[in-house]
């Protein structure tokens, strides 16, 4: 703002310099973000609290009417709105306000100027807001002006909108203009109060509405979850002209909400993929790609649900059967139509000059087992260059094709000051998400994949042990303990550093014991199993066989990891068919599968056939601690879902469902 100008005017200059609509002059990635998703998405204070402030900030408004000059620089409001901002007790407020204006009808047109006052020549957000609320009672045609050029800017559409109900004339329609004319989180406000009764309304929220670059996935929720757009799904007939919106729409809802029934959304999926053959582009294929994993997902609820309730599934056998059918059918339609050359040369295109999310663009590549090579993904990462679903499709998916490609890549984009911040004792509970948080995620995932996968990389380990993160500091140490024999001489030295300013006392000690020259005489064994099967994670459906313990610990070198484990961690089982001992042992190991010791001889007999079978068990360490005698663990059969194998690349996947194929689908 110029020579303390007031926002109102700020806006209005701006508009003038920067013509149309919505207004360019706002960043619509954080204009009203705070507000409107505390709003939307936050409990917010106790009710009791908000009204509270609503009656004490009443309080100081009936005091203000009386003053003329005083109004903006008042200390009192000023002090009360740096500490309570008008969000989390707007709706409060206002109906104090309405209250106040029935009872006291002397009060109205000091209110209304006081509105008009803050409104228009106040010059901190706080104050426009408190403006916005009170013009809304008072439905003249200056206000209605002023509401619409405040109400454009993202930052105080959603005051705008609650503050006209009840009270302005054809609140719908003036909702519905919002809507069209702003963007990001302005947008949401408008949308989500926003009743599309009319087929203009409802052809726009379906066609233009939903479209967005960072709110896709929320307007498209926001856009199933009405009524009468879900009626205008049904009866809107899908058609080359409107085939790409649908297919937006598909790749951007959740359709795992209340809002349709499974049957319902089943038919609005068949409805698109028997006009598949208008599909053409990537966002068409984005939403191909997602209707098979949503068959996929609904199938293995179903079957998770049977698994459970297998004397329900008798009773209404006949039903679970049809529905099971049905997803067959659609997966392989799917599959069928995506089985084309051209698929891949149109993901090539996105990847090179991307307009949909990146969850979107993993997703495609996911299905069709596609592996770029790194440089071409350089479009994709310049949007956010420390994306969590790049990170998964990097690090978590194929980390052993892009392990060397993310460590060069990382070593260019990450400030070397980030090596010099002071170091956390513990690793931060629910993080805010930020630029540095990212960086520590891809970090904890990078020393996570040297672990699993055996990879090493000196430089990274060097860097990680002086990294401010303690959890970065805690997966580099353990790296540097798996690969002792590779170290330099300068690893030596970078620990001796580290130990001296290491302020957690448990990281402090392995650092020690690093350093500590090893033993001949007395080493027990420190060895590393070959995993042969992904990382583990639990799931409910996933069955107890028994409680047992960890045979054997005494004989391991437990020291180093011991600090790393804790009661609930789940531990591998790995088959050791050629022991020269028991020709039935089950080696016990940590996830990155450092051994721990072994099932006890006289459990073994029956898991050891179960694992010969195929069948992936696993353990959960009940124990506080590892380095103690006979650890107690419980050991899990893990039921799993049918695997989707993947075919040749670029051609997608096949799910081999349980029934056999009884007929070829188009």
């Amino acid at each position: 703002m110029e020579n303390n100008e007031s926002i109102f005017d700020t806006i209005c200059r701006m508009r003038d310099e920067q013509p149309g609509l919505p207004y360019r002059f706002q960043d619509e990635r954080t204009a009203g973000q705070k507000d409107v998703l505390y709003v939307l998405a936050s409990e917010g204070i106790p009710f009791w609290r908000k009204e509270d402030l609503a009656k004490e900030c009443c309080g100081i408004l009936k005091d203000l009417v009386h003053k003329e000059e005083a109004i903006l620089t008042d200390p009192v409001l000023r002090h009360f709105l740096e500490h309570y901002p008008i969000c989390s007790y707007f709706l409060e407020l206002r109906e104090r306000v309405r209250i106040t204006l029935e009872a006291e009808s002397g009060a109205r047109e000091r209110l209304y100027h006081l509105g008009m006052r803050l409104a228009r020549s106040g010059t901190d957000p706080e104050q426009v807001k408190l403006g916005i609320i009170l013009l809304g009672f008072f439905p003249y045609d200056t206000t209605k002006q002023i509401m619409r050029t405040l109400g454009y800017h993202s930052e105080y559409t959603l005051y705008v909108l609650e503050s006209i109900q009840y009270v302005f004339p054809l609140q719908n329609n003036f909702i519905f203009e919002l809507a069209k004319q702003t963007v990001g989180y302005g947008k949401l406000a408008a949308m989500f109060l926003l009743k599309p009764v009319t087929w203009e309304q409802q052809h726009w929220m379906m066609h233009e509405g939903i479209k967005s670059d960072f709110l896709a996935n929320i307007y498209a929720n926001l856009c199933i979850q009405k009524t009468d757009m879900r009626a205008y799904f049904k009866k809107t007939e899908i058609t080359a002209a409107n085939f790409t919106d649908f297919a937006y729409l598909i790749c951007y809802a959740d359709y795992n909400n209340d809002s349709l029934t499974l049957d319902a959304q089943l038919d609005f999926l068949y409805k698109f993929i028997d006009k598949r053959d208008y599909a053409a582009s990537f966002i068409d294929l984005g939403a191909l790609v997602s209707i098979w994993y949503q068959a996929v997902d609904f199938w293995q609820q179903d079957y998770d649900f049977i698994s459970q309730n297998e004397t329900k599934y008798r009773r209404t056998k006949t039903m679970w059967d049809t529905r099971i059918a049905r997803y067959e059918k659609l997966v392989h339609k799917v599959e069928s139509f995506l089985h084309q050359p051209k698929w891949r040369h149109i993901v090539y295109q996105e990847i090179s000059a991307p307009k949909e999310s990146d969850s979107l663009i993993m997703k495609v590549l996911v299905y069709l087992n596609m592996h770029p090579d790194f440089p071409a993904f350089m479009e994709v990462l310049s949007r956010q260059p420390l994306g969590f679903n790049m990170l998964d499709f990097f690090l978590k998916i194929n980390p052993e094709l892009y392990f060397d490609d993310v460590c060069e890549y990382l070593e260019a984009i990450l400030n070397p000051d980030l090596y010099t911040l002071p170091l956390e004792t513990e690793e931060p509970d629910n993080p805010s998400v930020t630029d540095l948080m990212r960086a520590d995620e891809w970090l904890l995932r990078l020393f996570e994949v040297m672990s699993e996968k055996r990879k090493y990389n000196e430089a990274w380990c060097i860097r990680g042990i002086h990294y401010r993160h303690a959890g970065v500091r805690k997966k580099a140490v353990q790296v540097l303990q798996q690969h002792r024999k590779k170290w330099s001489d300068q690893v030596k030295h970078e620990l001796q550093i580290a130990l001296e300013k290491e302020p957690n006392i448990k990281l402090k000690r392995q650092i020690d014991r690093l350093l500590q020259p090893e033993n001949p005489k007395n080493q027990k064994e420190s060895r590393y199993l070959k995993m042969k099967q992904p990382p583990l994670s639990h799931a409910h459906t996933d069955k107890e066989l028994l409680h047992t313990y960890i045979a054997g610990t005494q004989f391991h070198e437990l020291s180093g990891v011991a600090d790393f484990l804790k009661q609930g961690d789940l531990l591998q089982l790995v088959r050791e068919a050629d022991n020269a001992y028991d020709a039935n042992a089950i080696a016990v190991a940590t996830q990155a599968g450092y051994m721990l010791g072994y099932v006890p001889r006289s459990e073994n007999p029956v898991l050891a056939k179960l694992i010969d079978a195929e069948e992936r068990l696993y353990a959960i360490l009940e124990s506080p601690t590892v380095e103690m005698e006979r650890p107690k663990i419980t050991i899990v059969l893990k039921r799993t879902f049918f695997q989707a194998q993947p075919t040749e690349q670029g051609q997608g996947i096949i799910l081999p469902f349980p029934p056999p194929k009884k007929k070829k689908y188009e």
